[in-house]
């Protein structure tokens, strides 16, 4: 799933824009008939339900698998939300302060030489976590464009 979801955004990134497009089309149609499929499964263990323990008992399970479904989904997100602040927490207790990213940003504005400034990139692409460059990727792109568009 996660090979596929980053071949997604490489396809982006590589402006094969048909297969980007082809790709978020599918994965919304995976998703809409996942939650059509939910749907008339529950109202089937619904209706079986109901025929042998009647509506209001049959629906209480229903219900209570959701909530336990639920439950176990926000379980797994908290347990992995510790871990990836755990894991931020020693990259941040390890990586260079702000201060240092500042100075880094400062060498890459003003550097005058390509290879000053590709020094200076290569640097500050150390410092940021694959999200934070993955962020700052959207953010360049979006100002390009604004750019390019004018």
């Amino acid at each position: 799933m996660i090979r596929w979801l980053t071949g997604l955004l490489g396809g982006a990134a590589e402006r094969r824009l048909g297969d980007f497009l082809l790709g978020v089309a599918a994965a919304g149609a995976v998703a809409l008939s996942a939650a059509i499929s939910l749907g008339f499964g529950a109202f089937a263990v619904y209706a079986y339900l109901q025929a042998s323990q009647g509506r209001v008992v049959a629906a209480l399970i229903v219900c209570a698998a959701f909530g336990a479904t639920a439950i176990t989904i926000w379980a797994v997100a908290m347990a992995r939300r510790r871990a990836r602040r755990s894991r931020l927490a020693a990259m941040a207790s390890a990586s260079a302060s702000v201060e240092d990213l500042n100075s880094i940003l400062r060498h890459l504005v003003t550097a005058g030489a390509q290879q000053d400034q590709l020094a200076a990139a290569m640097r500050l692409g150390r410092e940021l976590s694959p999200m934070q460059l993955f962020a700052l990727a959207l953010v360049g792109g979006f100002i390009a464009g604004r750019k390019l568009a004018k």
